[in-house]
């Protein structure tokens, strides 16, 4: 664990999920004697475990055959993908499913309680974001089915003024949202471009890989030779990162963080600590969440797995939409929640994410919520093939 540094967070999250994944494998390793295929096996089980639960918590709500709704579960690219890994996703993707499973299914009160506690730890532990927007889709639901008895303009009138009006009276808690957001993507706009973080006893500074010819570096010593700009930071602190011109002294720094630039980088625009500016990159987080890769932009050929995901996912909420079925109120208002906890990530990712490969694997939850809702509208209907299959 103390070679772990490259994951630290310091202030800017209470949990460091990122080490909570190493801990985990690290206690399977004590029965796995470091054989990788047994820790990509207990992955797997447990994301089958995961459509299992997704499977049961929605099976009521779909028209046709439940067995047609648990295959394609099981075979949503991104669900294979991402989570048959030893990343986050296989115990995001349990909890998240475990949760929606006590909420919908689980009648049993004591299995109720062990799963909504077990499915709150792996949540809190692995991806607290989720958790959030999960709580948040929660309260919506309600007001959607309880206060406004699904009518979706009221209630979507009702959430975005309530919205802006607690942003504008509460500036601090906004600030400090705001705040955040735009050093996270900071943080990850310098991965993404690649770089060096240099230690230099009292804080770090990040040069761009543009910069490097005017370092001298002898791993793990950096030592600066030409006059250069750079950004000063503390590590993990949320203060702002400051610009600051550098001239060479002599002193001897330390290799942090060294990487090049990710294949799939895209330009983003700064947050820089604006709610307006917030507001106005709601189009462009959308769009880069949601759409995004296009064929043409930067990476490797699996953009063309995730853009024909995307398309096929669209192109099904819209067939959906065409056929859909005369639905419940109850019906309704899970849709309503699933629209909204698709919307909240897609934001998030959005603001946040300028890689496209992070984009793809970190939306896979949202993907997944408007696949169900597609299953939740499309009434029963039959293919020919060599005999009619009922779906």
């Amino acid at each position: 664990m103390t070679k772990t540094a490259y994951w630290s967070a310091g202030e800017l999250t209470l949990i460091n999920d990122s080490k909570n994944v190493i801990r985990v494998h690290s206690l399977i390793h004590f029965i796995s004697g470091g054989q990788m295929l047994i820790h990509l096996a207990l992955m797997c089980l447990l994301t089958l475990f995961a459509i299992k639960n997704l499977y049961l918590a929605f099976k009521p709500y779909i028209a046709f055959k439940p067995q047609t709704f648990f295959w394609f579960l099981v075979f949503v690219p991104s669900t294979i993908f991402w989570t048959s890994t030893i990343l986050k996703e296989p115990l995001l993707f349990f909890g998240f499913s475990l949760l929606l499973r006590c909420l919908l299914y689980e009648e049993i009160l004591w299995k109720k309680t062990i799963g909504l506690t077990l499915s709150m730890f792996l949540l809190i532990g692995f991806k607290p974001y989720v958790l959030v927007i999960i709580l948040l889709s929660l309260i919506t639901y309600s007001f959607y089915r309880y206060l406004f008895k699904t009518k979706l303009l009221f209630t979507s009138i009702f959430l975005i003024s309530i919205t802006f009006i607690l942003g504008y009276m509460f500036d601090l808690p906004r600030e400090s949202m705001v705040h955040y957001l735009s050093r996270k993507q900071f943080d990850f706009v310098n991965v993404g471009k690649g770089g060096l973080h240099a230690y230099a006893d009292t804080c770090f500074y990040y040069f761009e890989t543009s910069q490097l010819s005017n370092l001298q570096i002898n791993k793990p010593d950096i030592v600066l030779l030409k006059e250069t700009d750079a950004y000063r930071f503390q590590l993990g602190s949320m203060k702002t990162p400051v610009p600051v011109h550098l001239i060479p002294n002599g002193d001897i720094w330390k290799v942090y963080y060294f990487r090049p630039g990710c294949m799939s980088y895209i330009e983003t625009t700064p947050i820089n600590n604006s709610s307006i500016q917030l507001i106005k990159n709601i189009p462009e987080a959308i769009i880069n969440s949601t759409f995004r890769p296009w064929p043409n932009d930067p990476g490797s050929n699996l953009k063309l797995i995730a853009f024909a995901e995307s398309t096929f996912l669209f192109l099904f909420l819209a067939y959906a939409f065409w056929k859909r079925r005369i639905l419940s109120e109850s019906e309704k208002s899970i849709i309503f929640g699933l629209a909204t906890f698709a919307i909240l990530l897609f934001l998030l990712i959005g603001w946040t994410t300028p890689v496209l490969g992070a984009i793809a694997r970190y939306r896979f939850p949202a993907q997944l919520a408007l696949f169900i809702i597609g299953f939740i509208l499309l009434k029963p209907f039959s293919l020919k093939l060599w005999k009619n299959l009922y779906l």
